[in-house]
């Protein structure tokens, strides 16, 4: 009976904690009209903060996003989860002939800001450490930031 007590007790904290419809963030009307206006057919839209951003974590045409707006509602960027095949031939070409070409490839993503061309990242890891790449489309390795043991998911901070 004792084990029976301790697994509906569980349960229901399990239940409890899941239940975050308390937690939602408020986000400005704005802001969600200037989301639903650049992005009319996402799916799947879950907001959350980073950074001071807002950000629609979302599904289009099959690919995973995450859109970030400032707080009056302007676009900063969008981030779109990419495969290694969708990538620009010179960006795989110069990944492979680069320096981290024998690391571990995790991710690939497409960024789009409002001002600059696409920015390619691949991340890479090997032993404990990770790297971000940041290609342009010509494959011109325009950055790389070692993100090991940090949040990485911030990419309006960072400048080219």
């Amino acid at each position: 009976m004792k084990k029976v007590m301790t697994i509906l007790v569980c349960l229901l904290a399990l239940v409890a904690c899941s239940d975050d419809d308390d937690h939602k963030l408020a986000v400005p009307e704005r802001v969600t009209q200037a989301f639903h206006t650049k992005y009319p057919a996402a799916t799947h839209v879950e907001w959350e903060m980073k950074g001071g951003y807002y950000v629609a974590d979302c599904r289009m045409d099959g690919k995973e996003m995450d859109v970030w707006f400032g707080r009056q509602g302007d676009w900063v960027l969008t981030e779109i989860d990419e495969a290694w095949e969708n990538l620009p031939p010179a960006v795989q070409t110069a990944f492979e002939t680069g320096d981290y070409a024998s690391w571990k490839r995790e991710e690939y993503a497409l960024l789009q800001y409002p001002l600059q061309p696409f920015v390619y990242v691949i991340e890479v890891e090997q032993g404990g450490s990770k790297v971000q790449l940041f290609y342009a489309e010509d494959g011109n390795l325009m950055k790389s930031l070692n993100v090991t043991g940090q949040d990485d998911t911030h990419w309006p901070i960072i400048s080219f």
